[in-house]
């Protein structure tokens, strides 16, 4: 959300070897669905029973210990309180731990999920400044901070206790179509491959032409080796993503003329032309560009997969009309065996910013975020002052049908989704 904005399966050898692993035991895990306010004051993660038709209610306001983040004044967020990157809350997918960024204080906090509600763990500091992604492997989580451009990385108990990983700490960087070392952009997003032996982070370019994707091989210790990044001609700002078999499928904002720092021309429909990238990636870390198509929308920023890796959601959050209204908002997309998507389904959402979303753990309903859906002002560019939720069936070829919207009573900044 912001530049938001500035919003790319045959199995190798390595990716065989982690659909090897042993299913996680899940007997007695609630359904939930999870998002953290964001609230600059005092952070808390908003906790929802998942009913068995997949609606939702809400249950709890937990503090996380943290505070979220203001919004920076002279940023290109649209004024919304929002954590502006894809994984701000990341629950494993056993749904048994809970990790979220405190983006207004540096630290991270951990929850242990039980039958009568989250468990805090750990708080600890994120090694850097402005904390705005994580990704969890195995027991590794890792962090990506925004604005000192590095990762972090720690390993965790079965209960969600932090120990900090020696070696971790590596620094995003950038580099030009041609090699040569480049200004960082902005950060959107860290992920690991299928198998965790790399980890990556999405760069947003703002305003120039090509983002930035770096790698970073994870060693056996859990330490990360330096960054080696790749630029992303014609994906000018890729954000968020998800890793398929020996694929990363990226979602791309599209061009955006305006410099950093400067309000995006929204309404501009030269701009913001969403795409869906597939990358092969190597077990060095090498990325190989395999297909780069449409999602319908514009400004395609969150991009998430099915547990079987044959289709991917994307929201736009500017949709596919006219910014705010949510037309279009969500696309459905199959994912075949060479990694290669194809768009097949859109739904709408409410109007507002559609954000980040989560999958349930039996992939038949999709949880979408749409901060600031009640605006101050008509479209396109009314300053949003409340928030809810959109629930969808998914149907036959990734059919989204829409069964609940929650009240548009929820904080302005609500930021990242998990769902079980």
């Amino acid at each position: 959300m912001g530049i938001l904005l500035a919003a790319a399966v045959v199995l190798a050898p390595w990716a065989a070897d982690a659909a090897k692993k042993s299913k996680p035991k899940t007997a007695g895990v609630p359904h939930r669905f999870y998002t953290q306010t964001n609230n600059p004051a005092g952070n808390t993660v908003l906790v929802y029973d998942r009913r068995g038709d997949g609606t939702i209610t809400l249950l709890a306001n937990v503090p996380t210990g943290g505070k979220g983040q203001p919004t920076p004044p002279g940023t290109p967020t649209f004024g919304l309180p929002v954590v502006d990157s894809q994984g701000s809350v990341d629950l494993t997918p056993d749904g048994k731990l809970l990790f979220v960024v405190n983006a207004g204080d540096n630290s991270v906090t951990s929850f242990q999920v039980t039958a009568s509600g989250l468990k805090r763990e750990s708080q600890v500091s994120s090694h850097g400044k402005l904390p705005v992604s994580l990704a969890s492997s195995g027991h590794l989580l890792y962090v990506l901070n925004g604005e000192s451009f590095n990762v972090y990385g720690w390993r965790f108990s079965s209960t969600g206790k932090l120990t900090p990983i020696a070696g971790s700490d590596q620094k995003v960087i950038a580099v030009t179509p041609k090699g040569t070392k480049d200004k960082n952009g902005a950060p959107a997003g860290i992920g690991f491959s299928a198998n965790g032996d790399v980890l990556a982070v999405t760069q947003r370019a703002l305003p120039r032409k090509y983002g930035e994707i770096d790698t970073f091989v994870i060693r056996r210790d859990g330490s990360a080796e330096p960054a080696h990044a790749t630029a992303t001609p014609g994906i000018d700002n890729p954000f968020g993503f998800s890793a398929v078999g020996s694929y990363f499928l990226v979602s791309n904002a599209g061009y955006v003329a305006t410099p950093n720092g400067s309000p995006p021309q929204v309404g501009d429909f030269t701009q913001f032309t969403g795409t869906a990238a597939t990358y092969k990636v190597s077990n060095t870390g090498k990325l190989t560009l395999v297909s780069n198509v449409k999602t319908g929308g514009r400004a395609a920023c969150w991009l998430i997969v099915t547990k079987n890796g044959k289709r991917a959601f994307v929201t736009n959050t500017l949709g596919a009309t006219a910014p705010t209204v949510g037309v279009g908002a969500v696309s459905s997309l199959s994912v075949a065996a060479s990694g290669k998507m194809t768009l097949s389904h859109q739904a709408s959402t409410a109007p507002g910013f559609p954000a980040d979303m989560a999958l349930s753990n039996d992939n038949k309903y999709l949880y979408v975020i749409d901060p600031s859906s009640a605006l101050s002002a008509p479209p396109p560019m009314g300053l949003g002052i409340k928030s809810q939720i959109d629930v969808y069936r998914i149907g036959a070829g990734g059919s989204m049908t829409e069964i609940q919207a929650t009240a548009a009573t929820l904080p302005p900044g609500i930021s990242g989704a998990g769902a079980f």
